[in-house]
């Protein structure tokens, strides 16, 4: 399952829904806690990957924010992810892995997802 976390953070946000909206919003699955992240910033979509539907891939969408959505110090529009890449919305840097992450049975992440250092059970970045 991919995976987001906050640069200098341990926590990871699973990637696990089919369309993860990210923003300074609570509404979104993905809330960032940044001034400079606009209310519903950017999307990321799973989806099958088109030469190879067994694979999935991962695509990146700036949502018409404010400070503009980057992928690797590039500006995008929409993106298709690779492991390793640096999103950065506002002043946060997230880093997109695919590398197999185990979620923990105890947690529901279907609802929405707040990362924080004290806790995992949802899934907030804060700056």
């Amino acid at each position: 399952m991919a995976t987001l976390q906050k640069l200098g953070d341990e926590a990871l946000c699973p990637l696990n829904l089919s369309n993860m909206r990210i923003g300074r919003s609570s509404d979104n699955e993905i809330v960032i806690a940044d001034d400079s992240v606009s209310g519903h910033h950017a999307r990321i979509t799973r989806q099958k990957a088109e030469g190879d539907q067994t694979e999935e891939e991962f695509v990146l969408e700036d949502l018409s924010s404010t400070n503009a959505t980057y992928v690797n110090n590039k500006e995008v529009t929409s993106h298709p992810l690779k492991d390793g890449d640096i999103i950065r919305l506002g002043r946060t840097r997230l880093k997109f892995s695919t590398r197999e992450y185990q979620v923990p049975a105890q947690q529901n992440f279907q609802k929405t997802q707040k990362l924080s250092k004290s806790s995992i059970m949802g899934f907030l970045f804060s700056k």
